[in-house]
Parts: C-alpha cells; structure tokens; sequence
C-alpha cells in the first residue's frame, strides 16, 4: 500500500480518534503519527506487517540468489575468490578488531 500525506496525524489525533485510527487500520490503511512535527511511528495491521515483511524476505532471498549463482559461475571458472582466513583478518583490520 503506497503511503499518502492525508495517512499522517499528529499523536494529539490519535490518542484522541484512537478508535478512527483502528478501524483504518484494520482495513489496510497505514498511518503515520507525528510528534512535535515530526514522525514518530508508524502504524498498520499484523497483516499489513507481514505482508511487509515476506516481501522483504522474498527480495532478499532474490537478491541472495543471485550472489549464489554468481559464486557458483565464478568457481566453475576456476577462480575460487580469496581465503576466507585472509578477508577475516582484513574486516577486522579494517574496524580495528582484534582476533
């Protein structure tokens, strides 16, 4: 659901119309509630949150594929990348880490 400007209240609204604010809710809105001018949480149905959230997971899983069938076309080239001991010491080299 594409979020829209008349989807934001200040919290004063909410704690006023909470009751407004849950049935909107419930039928799929998501609200965005301001304080002091400024966001502050946003609200939507359990629904809504794990629609949001398997389609996350889905993107990454995509995402996380891809990096998989590249690794995979790399090492059937025959290059096989660089020792995982070798980018360990240079992660933590690089955050000032000590192993």
């Amino acid at each position: 659901m594409l979020h829209r400007t008349q989807d934001t209240y200040p919290l004063s609204h909410f704690r006023q119309h909470t009751t407004e604010h849950v049935q909107r809710v419930k039928d799929g809105a998501v609200e965005t509630i301001t304080q002091n001018g400024e966001a502050a949480f946003v609200v939507m149905s359990p629904e809504t949150y794990d629609e949001l959230m398997n389609t996350l997971f889905r993107v990454h899983a995509a995402e996380r594929g891809h990096i998989w069938d590249d690794a995979i076309e790399q090492i059937e080239k025959g290059d096989y990348g660089r020792d995982a001991r070798e980018v360990i010491h240079a992660v933590a080299d690089k955050h000032g880490l000590k192993l």
